[in-house]
């Protein structure tokens, strides 16, 4: 019995579509960036992924009513291309439910004649980042040599990329699916509104978009007040005994 249900809201027929995963993850850059892409770009939910891998659990909301865990697409019809937009408050936690829940979203990609996978999410580094480098990982060398020339850096990052970010691309490159990670620079301890706001500007070049990030300007002025802290705290407290805090966990 399949675990994971898509329930489509709206049946819709979609013009080669282009994947943009933004869950949660390391500093909430992915999410942060493909909420505010829903957002500004009038975003349409058409259909739902609730999984029994998912935590047994709802959302509670000043509204009295809760909210479901699951997660969302959102189409954003455009002639070039449609955006197809993977959103959600949350992600499973073993490697079993990642496979089972990013298979079944892969299969209703390739259904709907996609074409490219773009996953979002930050690349932590344990220390204090002002101006945010947007780093790459590729499933082919093709998409690396079209999508450098946007000030993405491809082949400086170590370590794995966790989750749905790393692993609909894996999944889809078995199914031909071309696809790219893109992460921006981030501490990794909190939500980072400055590295989200880089992304954006990078993939408004890429899909040749309009995103205006003054939703963003609050969150960003709230992390350099953070970031000064850090940097104190990091003078008033060194590393001793040779402790590497960089960190090699992406998603």
């Amino acid at each position: 019995m399949n675990k994971t249900t898509i329930k489509e809201i709206k049946k819709v027929k979609l013009n080669k579509p282009i994947l943009i995963e933004g869950l949660p993850g390391i500093g909430l850059v992915g999410k942060l960036v493909a909420d505010l892409m829903i957002d500004e770009l009038k975003g349409e939910r058409i259909a739902d992924i609730y999984s029994d891998y998912f935590p047994h659990q709802v959302i509670m909301r000043k509204s009295g009513i809760i909210k479901d865990t699951k997660n969302e697409f959102y189409l954003v019809k455009r002639k070039q291309g449609d955006l197809l937009i993977l959103v959600g408050n949350i992600q499973t936690l073993t490697s079993e439910s990642q496979y089972e829940v990013n298979r079944e979203i892969i299969k209703y990609f390739k259904k709907n004649k996609g074409q490219l996978i773009i996953t979002l999410g930050g690349y932590g580094t344990g220390n204090p980042i002002e101006q945010p480098k947007i780093f790459g990982a590729a499933t082919d060398k093709n998409v690396i040599d079209t999508y450098s020339k946007f000030g993405i850096e491809f082949g400086k990052t170590r370590g794995a990329i966790i989750g749905a970010a790393g692993l609909l691309l894996s999944l889809g490159r078995i199914e031909k699916l071309p696809g790219l990670c893109i992460m921006g620079e981030t501490h990794g301890g909190y939500v980072d509104a400055n590295a989200a706001k880089k992304m954006i500007e990078i993939l408004s070049k890429m899909l040749d978009i309009k995103l205006s990030t003054k939703k963003l300007d609050k969150k960003v002025s709230e992390n350099k007040k953070l970031l000064e802290k850090l940097r104190e705290q990091m003078e008033k407290q060194p590393i001793s005994g040779g402790e590497d805090l960089n960190l090699s966990y992406i998603r």
